[in-house]
This record gives structure tokens, sequence and C-alpha cells, in this order.
């Protein structure tokens, strides 16, 4: 049978301490194409080791230092004198660590492309990721191009989705696949199966004839041509077998549903992904975990856009009736008419299921406080009332079953105006919504016109100010969000007459508001599992995460991610050894059916 490649593209630095939690999408896609007959050789190089061995040592050592007085110094006013030098000082260590990154890639990149040539793989895929790894991706397939032209080079994951024909326009690969890979992959190793000793040509004349779903490829004259979206539906999915990969965070990722069940945000993307809501069946979901269990994994994050709390306490009473004892985290909407007295009570005893389950942390996307923008400009279905409401029902649920929940709430700042709103009445509508809302962190990012999102396709309709050729720029665009906005790369989008870095210098005051008040921010729910598996407690354990991480990832020191990672890892053991029954031989049987 076909033998594949898949390659997790990545970045030379960590850009978060989650960057080393086990990869579902390519776990899934492995065990299906295996389950199928096919050979898999998956490359996931994204560890604790990879990230630490790329680093010079000695530089890193000197920069986190160096960062952790530049990060306490002053803040108001002119910058004294020393924090120029030192600041001057970090950025050039800083340039001669990431020149030696970038060399030391390349040469494992090129090592990985002669191994496919030497072992004779006829088809590499490789999951594609936003910035520096889109960059890195394309290397990679440039790489294997000129070792072995006869190779087929297939881009998926997240960019390929999104982006589409513009990922083979500007890269060597020969097709894309979009949304969920595992069944689009399936027929083109089966078409090379079908075609013993088929060359590269014949491979993509055969794929383009047959308008695979989900498959885009180019036409002889070059034209960009695309297969029908496969239909959102639920099927069963295989498991991942991850065994005990070095460097890894044991947290896995569990898709439980598909899609938004609203799906009509201005901003989101996620209508383009999936044109309907489709959660998973709950036994479906209970023999995932019961299978990731067997594995030695008790931690997980739901992956879908919202778990909506009736879905999540069907879930949760599975949890409970399997005698599970998991810890999980999950993303959720603000109820509609949550303060309605039998709504709010309905959403209370949801939570307390969950709570009593494994939850531990939430996310939640509030956008603004302000209600026209919310409506006018967000359409984000949910009123201020509403995601306050939400909140104390959450908040109910702590306090009846005595468990502490991590609530993040995501806001966008600042944001396109209607007329008779300023921008100030939107900065002070966010900070009462703080008020009442009383979040464990505050998420903040500056407005983005992702495309085929309704801002991009209706710019001038919410005053965005960009080309199409602002494209190539923004798959390739490296968030840095703990850099000062006068170092960001610049993009050439406006919004409203307001340039991109005036954008982001306004997100970074909202950011500095929020901090004055007292809460974290840039802590989302897949950080609150970690730092609290990490033994981190209270609001002061949550800041004192988020300072140690942030010093580890801007000067490449790793010591600190590397010690919560063992920690983490040895609470996620223990979990799923209490969960366990019977013996590991019977729970590797429960693994096996699921998978």
């Amino acid at each position: 049978m076909a033998r594949i490649l898949l390659w997790n593209s990545l970045t030379t630095r960590r850009r978060s301490a989650s960057d080393t939690f086990f990869d579902n999408g390519l776990g899934v896609l492995a065990a299906h194409l295996e389950a199928r007959g096919h050979s898999v050789w998956l490359e996931d190089w994204a560890t604790d080791e990879f990230f630490a061995d790329l680093t010079l040592k000695p530089v890193a050592r000197l920069l986190r230092p160096a960062y952790g007085l530049l990060l306490g110094a002053r803040r108001d006013g002119p910058p004294p004198v020393w924090v120029k030098v030192l600041g001057g000082a970090t950025m050039g260590l800083q340039e001669v660590q990431s020149a030696l990154q970038r060399r030391a890639m390349e040469a494992r990149l090129r090592d990985l492309a002669w191994r496919v040539v030497e072992e004779g793989v006829p088809i590499v895929g490789v999951k594609l990721w936003y910035g520096e790894a889109f960059g890195w991706a394309r290397r990679f397939a440039e790489l294997v191009r000129e070792r072995d032209p006869e190779v087929v080079l297939i881009a998926g994951g997240y960019h390929a989705t999104l982006y589409e024909e513009e990922v083979l326009r500007r890269s060597p690969f020969d097709l894309a696949v979009r949304g969920e890979g595992e069944f689009a992959l399936t027929k083109i190793l089966d078409l090379i199966d079908a075609m013993p000793g088929a060359g590269r040509e014949a491979v993509l004349e055969a794929v383009a004839s047959r308008r695979f779903e989900n498959v885009l490829w180019r036409e002889p004259d070059g034209t960009i041509r695309k297969g029908r979206k496969r239909p959102v539906k639920i099927v069963k999915k295989a498991v991942p077998r991850y065994g005990d990969r070095p460097g890894k965070v044991r947290i896995h990722v569990l898709l439980e549903s598909l899609g938004c069940p609203w799906g009509k945000c201005h901003f989101c993307v996620h209508p383009h992904f999936y044109k309907k809501y489709a959660p998973r069946p709950v036994e479906d979901v209970i023999a995932e975990m019961q299978a990731m269990v067997a594995q030695g994994i008790g931690i997980f994050r739901f992956a879908g856009s919202d778990t909506p709390p009736a879905f999540g306490a069907r879930i949760a009473e599975g949890i409970l009736d399997a005698g599970l004892q998991v810890v999980y985290g999950m993303g959720s909407r603000a109820v509609r008419n949550a303060a309605r007295p039998e709504v709010f009570e309905r959403t209370v005893r949801q939570y307390e299921v969950m709570l009593r389950s494994g939850l531990r942390a939430v996310f939640i996307g509030g956008e603004t406080g302000h209600d026209r923008i919310n409506d006018q400009v967000m359409n984000k279905g949910v009123t201020r009332s509403e995601l306050v409401a939400t909140a104390r029902a959450i908040r109910e649920a702590e306090a009846r079953t005595g468990i502490h929940i991590d609530v993040s709430l995501a806001l966008i700042y600042p944001t396109p105006l209607v007329e008779g709103v300023t921008d100030q009445e939107v900065f002070e509508a966010n900070l009462e919504l703080l008020r009442e809302f009383q979040p464990d962190s505050v998420m903040v990012t500056p407005p983005g016109p992702f495309k085929h999102s309704r801002w991009y396709t209706e710019k001038e309709r919410f005053g965005f100010e960009f080309e199409e050729s602002v494209i190539p720029s923004a798959m390739e665009y490296e968030y840095v969000l703990y850099k000062p906005p006068s170092l960001w790369p610049r993009l050439d989008i406006g919004l409203q007459g307001r340039s991109f870095v005036r954008l982001l210098e306004e997100c970074g005051r909202f950011r500095k508001a929020v901090e004055a008040m007292g809460i974290p921010t840039d802590i989302s729910d897949e950080h609150f599992l970690m730092l609290r598996a990490a033994g981190y407690e209270g609001r002061d354990g949550a800041e004192e995460f988020k300072r140690e991480t942030l010093l580890d990832i801007v000067s490449c020191d790793y010591r600190t991610l590397l010690g919560i990672s063992r920690r983490i890892n040895a609470e996620s053991r223990r979990l799923a050894t209490a969960s366990s029954s019977g013996s590991l031989e019977e729970n590797e049987k429960k693994s096996s059916a699921a998978a």
C-alpha cells in the first residue's frame, strides 16, 4: 500500500506554552490512513526538546534575565537610558539567536528531504500553520522537489482551508486539501495504489479528472480548480495512538463538534469552514476519552468552536456514568436570555454537572461590551446583559459545587465604529462589562479582516482599508503579542482612517487598562488547564505562569517550560490512572476498539 510522510510545519521558536500539545489532527489522519492499510511516517517536531535543541543556550540564558529587567521597567514616561541600552543589546543578541535557529532549521529540513528520497516515499503531506511556519513548509516542499521531482506534495491544515487557491499560487505544493483531510487523502493514496509505477504528472492528472471533494489542483494551463466541499457531517473519527512521544504535553485536543451553532459573526471564518453545526454523538466522545485514558492521558481540551452548555452537560453525564476522573476545558457562547429565571437556573444546573465531571476552564467570546457594536459590527447574537448573566450562572454553579472554574473572556479592541458611537464609548463599555463579568483572564486582540469573513468580503461596509495584495503578507504574518506595537511587522491594513500600527497601539492601551483592574490578560482556557495541572494556584499563580512562560518564549531559554511539561504530564497520567478500571490489557482493548 502507498506510503506517505506527514510533517507538522512549525517555527524555529516557541510561540506559546501550548505549542507542544499532541497534534490531534495529524493523529487522526495517521490512524485513519493506517486503518485503511496505508503506511504513515509521521514527523511532528513540535516538542520541548526540538525547540531547546534549535537554541544556542548561552545566548538564551543571557537574554532571559535581560528581558526580566525590561519587563519590570517603569512603563510611564520616556524610558530611562539603561532601558534603551539594554533593549538595543537584547535586540542584537536576539538577531544572532534567530540567525542560528534559521540555519539549524534549514539543516534539519535538508536532512528530512534526503530521507524522503532515500526511502522512496511517493507522497508528502504537510500540515500548514501561519507565519514563519508557512515559510518553512514552503521551503521544505522546495527541498523535496529539488531532490526528487516525482514526489507528490500536498498541503493541508487550517491555512489550506482558509486560503485555498492562494496556497498553490504561492508554494510548490501540487495539491491542497481543505477541511477534514483524512477522506481526501485516502482517495489520493488509493488512487496511487491503483496506478503502480505511475509518475507524478500521471497521478496529478488522475486526481484532477476525478475532482475529489475538498481537493484543490492545478490545470495544465495553471488555473487552480477545486472539488466541491464535503458536506458537514459527523462520522466516526479515528482515534490517535500517541504512545510515549517524548517532549509532548499529554493533553488531548478532542473534536466534540464541527461548525458553530450560531455561525453568523461578521469577523469569524467558521461559516466558511462549516456551513452548519454538527455535534458528535456523546458515546463517541466518551469512547475517545476512554481510549486516551488507556494511553495515559487524563486532560482534554474540546476543539469545537462552541460547546453549548446543554451539549456539554450531556457529555458531562457520560463522563460521570463512565466513571472517568478527567479534567477538561472548552469554548462556549453566552446563553441567550440567560437573565430569565428559568434559563438562568437551567444554565447553572448544566454547569454544575460539567464541573462535577471535570470542567475546569471555559473560553467565552464576548468581543465587546457595547451592544450596538456587538449587534451591527460583530453580529454576535448576544447582548452584554446575556454575557453577564451567563458569567453569573457559571459562578453560581461554582458556589454550589465548591469547584473553581477559570473563565477566559475574549474581546476585540479597537473595533469598527458606527454612526453615533465613539471609540472612547466602546472602551468604557468594555471596562464596565469586565467589572460585571469578572473573568479570570481577558484575551485582547486587535481587529483582523480574515479572508472569507464578512469583515473581509464587505470591507467597505465596516471601514477596513486593504488591497488583495495583502494576502501573501497575511499568510506569513507572525503574531508577536509580547512585543511592543512599534516592533510588529507592518501590514497594509487600515480601519476607518487608522493605520495598522495605530490599531495595535490602541489595542495595547486597552490591554493595560484591563491589567490595571487586576485582571490577567492573554491566558486562554488551554493555558489555565496547563497552569493548574502544573500546580499554579489562584490569580497570583496565573500571573506567575504567564510571566515565567513569557520570559522563556522571548528568550528561548525553555527550562521553566520543560519543568511545567513534566508536572502536567505527571498529573495527566495520575488522572488517567484514577480513571482506569480493569487491567492495562483491557484498557488497550478499549483503545483499539475505539480506533
